[in-house]
């Protein structure tokens, strides 16, 4: 592996992250923000942040399989969302999408909540770093 996912004693116990990604080899791909776009540029899911988030992990698979790794690669990931309760209310449809992406891999994840992002029906963007042999 080109890098390690570490939960350092003294900090809390993380759920559906890991406290630090320790990069030890390979190359550095940086993702930028995917948002819920189909390829043709139209939102996916208007309104409904299960369905934006779904869009926006398949979309972070595309990209990072597109410069020749895999999801399990991402050491960091950075969510911007403009309604943590959402994200909240729905975090077990939430997490069933992620999983049919990463499965069980939790890299360095950090989520902002913000007022709004760039286009106006997005709920939910992700930038990530992936790490590839």
């Amino acid at each position: 592996m080109t890098f390690e996912l570490l939960n350092p004693a003294g900090l809390e116990r993380p759920v559906g992250y890991s406290h630090v990604a320790k990069i030890t080899s390979g190359k550095i791909i940086y993702v930028a923000g995917q948002a819920p776009f189909a390829a043709d540029g139209s939102v996916v899911g208007k309104g409904n942040f299960v369905e934006q988030f779904r869009q926006v992990v398949l979309n972070l698979k595309t990209a990072v399989e597109g410069a020749g790794g895999r999801p399990d690669q991402f050491a960091v990931l950075t969510m911007y969302v403009t309604d943590v309760e959402a994200y909240l209310a729905n975090r077990d449809a939430i997490g069933a999408a992620y999983r049919t992406v990463f499965g069980k891999h939790f890299p360095a994840i950090t989520m902002v909540e913000v007022s709004k992002l760039y286009h106006p029906d997005c709920m939910v963007e992700i930038s990530g770093v992936a790490v590839v042999d």
